[in-house]
């Protein structure tokens, strides 16, 4: 397209409402300190034994952005992406609501995804090492990823949380790193998920490590 052309077009579109998906912005549901973090996780890991998992991983923006950060540094690993990439699931928000006095309309806004529309995002980026898996992880055995080094855990509410976080655990590899998102207990939308990170670290009788506001951090001695 014509330079010139191209300008006008822009032109038009900076003055109606779609110029957010034209324009540079800030696509992640973390801030850039905790991308920081993320990333540190990750080099700090990268010679510990077993893959790379992001569990509750949405449309693919922070998946696109550590892999990314991994090609940047020659970290050659597997990177499972699980996801039920249609939102959260009746079961867990019935919890939410009938045991933790929440209301539905509080856990809407990820149901409008898919699976194909994730590889295609991983494709457009040439990103080649995800294995991404469509489940619910309440039935998805999640010790059959193999030997863990780094997991982000960001699916939200209590119910998956409490049973995603043992079968991590125990996969996890010794000095491999676990990251909850969403460890907020003035967030009345997300705190079950730090209810299921206090219970389980109070299970295994780890201290209770909340970093940059939201992240929870389990680490499994060597």
């Amino acid at each position: 397209m014509h330079p010139k052309l191209t300008k006008v077009i822009k032109e038009i579109l900076f003055n109606t409402p779609f110029r957010k998906y034209f324009f540079p912005r800030f696509v992640y549901n973390f801030t850039a300190p905790q991308l920081c973090f993320l990333c540190q996780c990750v080099e700090a890991t990268k010679h510990v034994e077993g893959a790379f998992a992001e569990i509750g991983c949405d449309s693919g923006a922070t998946t696109v952005f550590l892999n990314k950060y991994m090609d940047a540094q020659n970290i050659q690993k597997d990177y499972y992406a699980i996801d039920t990439f249609s939102g959260f699931v009746p079961e867990d928000i019935a919890v939410e609501v009938a045991d933790r006095g929440k209301t539905e309309d509080l856990f809407t806004g990820f149901e409008f995804n898919k699976k194909k529309w994730f590889d295609g995002t991983m494709h457009t980026n040439d990103i080649h090492r995800v294995i991404s898996i469509e489940a619910n992880v309440n039935e998805y055995d999640l010790t059959s990823l193999g030997a863990l080094a780094f997991v982000l855990l960001d699916v939200d509410l209590y119910r998956p949380i409490k049973k995603a976080l043992p079968e991590i655990y125990a996969a996890l590899s010794p000095a491999g790193i676990i990251v909850v998102d969403d460890c907020d207990s003035s967030n009345p939308r997300w705190d079950g998920s730090y209810m299921a990170y206090q219970e389980f670290s109070k299970d295994i009788n780890k201290p209770s490590q909340i970093l940059h506001g939201k992240l929870g951090i389990l680490k499994k001695d060597v």
